[in-house]
Formats: C-alpha cells, structure tokens, sequence
C-alpha cells in the first residue's frame, strides 16, 4: 500500500492539546500515513509551547518555522513564506489543519494555493463577531478546506448555512479525546498541585484571560484587577496568566492592583496542572473558547466575558454565562461559585461533543480519502 503522507501544523497551545490524540492515533492505528509535523513558532514561549510538546508526548516537528510574534498579517504572510518551501519540499496528499489561529489560517492559504487539500480539526465553529481574529481565521479556513471535521452537530448546520456540503464529517471533538487521556494523570497529581497553591478542592476561583478585548484595554483591565480582588475577599483566585496578560499587566502597574494574599497570579502552567486546576475550582472566569469548552465536560460552571461564544452548546442550564461589564465579574461568579444545585444540573446534561473517538475517525476519514 502506497503511504498517505500527512503534514500536520501546529503553532499555538489549544492546537497542541486537541492534534495530541490525532497524533497517537495516526501514529497506533495507520501505519500507511506518513505524519510530518511542523510547528509555526506562533507560541514560542517555553511555557506556552515546549512543555505541552512534552507532556502530550508529541513526536518533534521536522520543521519550525519560528515565526514568533507581530501583527496578525505579519504573523499570517511570515508562516505563509515559510511553510511554502516546507510542503513544496515534503510533497503531501493533504494539509491538516486544527482550530483557528493565525497559523491555522496561514497553513490552509499556502497548502489552498499550492493545490494540496487540506482537512479541517474544529470545522464550523462561529461566534458571529468578526471583531475577533479567531472568526475570521475558521470561516476562511473551512471555505479552503476540502475536508471538515464538525466537533458538533451546531457546527456541521453552521458550515451547511454557508454552503458547505461536501466533505463534511461530524466526528465530535478531539478536545474529548485529550480530556479523556489525560485524566489518569490529572487525578495522580491532584493533590500535589493543589497543595502547591495551598487550595481546597471546590473553594476558589480560576480566572484564565487573554483576549485583545479584555488585556489591551488599560482602563478595562484595570477594572477586571479590581473586580477580582473582590471575588478574593470572599474566595481565593488561582489566576495563571498567559505571557500577553503578564506583558499587558506589567505596562498597567498592576502589582499594586493584584497585591493580595488570596489572589494567586502565577505563570502559565502545562496541560495536566490546567486540568487539576479546573477539575477542582468552584468556577472558571474565562475568555478562552478551549476552556469554556473543557469546564463544561468536567461540570464546572463557567462565566466567559465575552459578548459571544463559538461554543453554544455550553450555554445550557447555565452551564457557562456570558458577560460584558467587569463590574458584574464579582456578583456573578461568587453566585455561580456558591451555588451547589447549578453544578448537579451541569452533571446531568448530555454531552454533546462526543463520545471520544473523534481523532480515530478522523485518522480513518485520512486514510480513505487519500
């Protein structure tokens, strides 16, 4: 049999977590794929990029295109100019591509114009809000793609809305898959972390935020600061904050703003701490769409502040909340973080993500099609 060689890019740390159970099972199960990985350098902080290569065991890219930094279309045109020679050099029968990054974007343009198809993770998410990059990046990327891999079912009528009919495959969410790999780890190191941040499984509050809405906006920031330091009056808060959140809190001086015992800033942490870190938090605050995502699976309430979310599945039973003002962050997740009825109906609600078996679909839909 003739070998199916696959070119996988990777660049951010959601595409690390979600490609990490495609990757094994191309690896475990298709001996006739060829997968050649190649990382973007789009997340080339170690703590953002080399300890989820190592934790998720993924196996070293043959390629990394150090493309760090800068605006989005300097970020986009630099991957672009790079990957080109990569596939040109490789050759592939297809480009895959997860989620909805700059790199996500850049890899599905070059494979699109170079003539190699490229097959979709996450296809037919949409928020509607074309202010946020990560909309722009899936919409273009779906309508280059010539296979879609729909995690849900809202997503597979989203992509028949706009036309796209053929190639569409509903094969639930890979994230599922992670999730579920990663739990025996997470359970063995539990206690450990959490004794680490002198935390009581169910007692306090985890923030993650990184949006361009929420950090590059002094004056918002500064609010949210405050709104936590609140929460942290009556809950600790463990608030591990991405390196674009610390750059943007170090302009803000917000030392001062943050200096309080039972609010926790540390640096970001690898998959499995996240994991033990949520799995045991009373309520997530978030702007990530990953973890609005991943707390709705482990049946943690969640409150996103954000007007929107690409997930609207998690919305259910108030599962996961949206709001807008930083002055609402206290009153909503204190109510959110008490109330012990929300979490046994969040417990109850079927999950529509899938079973986790997405990446074995998606490993034998590659090998049929080429």
């Amino acid at each position: 049999m003739v070998s199916t060689k696959v070119i996988l890019v990777l660049g951010a740390r959601p595409q690390f977590i979600k490609s990490a159970p495609v990757i094994r099972a191309i690896l475990t199960k298709h001996a006739h794929i060829k997968l050649s990985i190649v990382h973007s350098g789009q997340h080339y902080d170690p703590q953002m990029s080399g300890i989820f290569l190592r934790e998720l065991k993924i196996p070293k890219p043959v390629a990394n295109l150090e493309a760090g930094s800068g605006s989005h279309a300097a970020q986009t045109a630099t991957i672009m100019r790079r990957l080109e020679d990569t596939i040109l050099k490789i050759n592939p029968d297809v480009v895959l591509v997860p989620g909805d990054t700059n790199t996500t974007l850049a890899a599905s343009l070059t494979a699109a114009k170079l003539g190699v198809p490229v097959a979709h993770i996450e296809a037919g998410l949409r928020s509607g809000d074309f202010t946020m990059p990560e909309e722009i990046n899936r919409k273009l990327t779906d309508h280059c793609s010539t296979l879609l891999f729909a995690p849900t079912r809202t997503a597979v009528r989203n992509l028949r809305r706009e036309g796209l009919r053929r190639g569409v495959h509903l094969t639930g969410d890979t994230m599922v898959d992670a999730l579920r790999q990663a739990l025996p780890f997470v359970k063995r190191t539990e206690d450990l972390t959490l004794a680490g941040f002198e935390l009581q499984a169910g007692s306090y509050v985890m923030v993650t935020l990184h949006r361009p809405s929420n950090v590059d906006d002094a004056p918002r920031l500064r609010q949210i600061v405050l709104a936590l330091r609140k929460v942290a009056r009556k809950l600790p808060v463990i608030f591990p904050v991405h390196p674009r959140t610390k750059h943007r809190l170090a302009n803000l001086k917000a030392t001062q703003l943050s200096h309080h015992a039972a609010l926790s800033i540390t640096s970001p942490r690898g998959y499995i701490e996240t994991l033990a870190l949520l799995k045991n938090a009373s309520c997530l605050l978030t702007d990530s769409g990953g973890m609005q995502k991943e707390a709705f699976l482990l049946h943690i309430p969640c409150i996103t502040l954000r007007p929107n979310t690409e997930w609207p599945e998690t919305l259910t039973a108030k599962a996961n909340r949206l709001i807008t003002n930083p002055e609402s962050i206290p009153s909503t997740v204190l109510a959110c973080a008490i109330d012990r009825a929300l979490k046994q109906r969040i417990r109850r609600l079927s999950n529509p993500f899938g079973p986790g078996n997405a990446s074995l679909k998606i490993a034998e839909i590659l090998q049929e099609n080429f």
